[in-house]
């Protein structure tokens, strides 16, 4: 807390120190005689309902608690947690046990552990029964510029649970996006009734832990829930504006698409890239998640043959250019036919320049970094989407200087507004969770459904 930047007054209580890192430390809650808003409790698990009694007596209205140690190992540790119920029923809120706890960089708050974590605000929020993705989403969307309004560990959520962060983060101003990972609920129905309102107003993206057999008997040791019934989530996402992704990478990838581009309805898209055999596993890839590449017309065809090399290209839709170095202007003429001819709601520009991690690529001395620009330029011109995918195709150690001139430029897109992926399949699975998620929103709310 110190550490990471807290401007609040802390309160070490420890019956064994006169002092912690200088502040003074206190034997028990009830021994501090300023008032307190929020308590953080790390005792073992026998001893924390004492210590909530103790946080009520004293006024303070939450309580975060670390602690395991109990629905989810044993029938003690289940009686412990009843009693912790019984106490929040009182007039205290409990964020946990078993879990990580809270993140808000605005209030210098942050999760166990994150002292590294970025002190700079966001849009996004993620709720998390996990307390281990509570620390790994944030710390790598950092590397993506994904920055927080809140991150919550909630654990056994015994308390405070997903529906009640959800209707918290419907009403939050900070957050636009809301992002998180769960692995049961604690009311069905609220929770659905809950997806269905929230994500009329703000996109709400889900990773459901626990849907297959194997999955469901871990989270039951986690966190002591329950994972439920695949098809009932699947009724779950189709009747609601959700969108569902299946592990941490389309989590974040989702959370690119909807941080950078506009609200985005169509499916139709044109790969363009530097290989017959790059264009031709684009095609195979988006159509494998929903989105169409349709043949672009005659007239349009020819204009984009007069701008790439007679041979080892192709201008049907997707387009190869021939090179994954073209001429700036030659790559500007195609992207800007496209967008304004091709019939088409977004670009994705795949390996096109980016073979970054050879030593062909010095950074953005050179035609390099005209080509550089040539997709912001467009993207801001034409105002359309544009995505740019940057694989990394070097691993070994040897390639750490021309990762770090893929990661430069990567950095430079996202300020620029273009989501950068590391695959086209991930590209256009991002694509598809948001033209998914605004076609549904739609029908929901669409006059002809209203008597449904």
């Amino acid at each position: 807390m110190l550490s990471f930047g807290y401007a609040g007054k802390t309160y070490p209580v420890n019956p064994r120190e006169s002092q912690i890192l200088g502040l003074k430390t206190y034997s028990r809650v009830g021994d501090i005689t300023e008032p307190v808003d929020f308590a953080s409790i790390t005792v073992p698990a026998q001893a924390v309902p004492e210590i909530v009694e103790e946080c009520l007596a004293k006024g303070i209205k939450a309580v975060q608690v670390l602690t395991a140690g109990f629905r989810e190992i044993s029938e003690e540790g289940q009686k412990l947690e009843e009693q912790l119920i019984s106490i929040a029923a009182k007039g205290i809120r409990i964020i946990g046990p078993n879990c990580f706890g809270v993140y808000c960089p605005a209030g210098g708050q942050t999760i166990l552990p994150g002292e590294d974590f970025p002190r700079e605000s966001g849009p996004v929020a993620f709720i998390s029964q996990s307390g281990g993705y509570a620390v790994r989403v944030p710390r790598q969307a950092s590397g993506w510029g994904i920055r927080f309004s809140k991150v919550v560990s909630y654990g056994n959520a015994c308390d405070v649970n997903e529906c009640d962060l959800l209707e918290y983060l419907r009403e939050d101003a900070e957050t636009r996006v809301i992002t998180g990972y769960i692995e049961g609920v604690k009311d069905g129905p609220r929770f659905f009734k809950l997806l269905q309102e929230v994500s009329k107003t703000k996109p709400v993206i889900l990773w459901k832990g626990g849907l297959t057999h194997s999955g469901a008997r871990a989270v039951h040791s986690h966190t002591g829930s329950l994972g439920g019934e695949e098809a009932v989530w699947d009724a779950v996402f189709k009747q609601s504006s959700a969108i569902r992704v299946n592990s941490l990478e389309e989590l974040l990838d989702t959370t690119l698409a909807f941080l950078h581009l506009a609200p985005y309805r169509g499916r139709k898209v044109c790969p363009v890239g530097g290989g017959g055999g790059i264009t031709v596993a684009a095609s195979d890839a988006c159509e494998r998640v929903g989105l169409s590449v349709p043949l672009f017309p005659t007239q349009l065809q020819k204009k984009l043959a007069s701008m790439v090399p007679p041979a080892g290209t192709s201008v049907r839709n997707p387009v190869d250019v021939g090179s994954p170095f073209p001429l700036p202007a030659a790559l500007r003429g195609v992207l800007e036919a496209v967008l304004t001819e091709g019939g088409v709601d977004a670009i994705i520009v795949d390996e096109i320049e980016m073979s970054i991690s050879t030593p062909s690529m010095k950074g953005f001395g050179g035609n390099h970094g005209e080509l550089t620009q040539v997709p912001v330029d467009v993207k801001k011109r034409l105002d359309k989407p544009v995505v740019m995918v940057l694989p990394v195709e070097a691993i070994g150690a040897d390639a750490l200087e021309f990762e770090g001139a893929r990661r430069n430029i990567c950095d430079y897109y996202l300020s620029q507004g273009i989501p950068v992926y590391l695959t086209l399949e991930r590209a256009a699975k991002a694509l598809a969770n948001l033209a998914g998620y605004y076609e549904r929103r739609d029908a929901i709310s669409s006059p002809s459904d209203s008597g449904n």
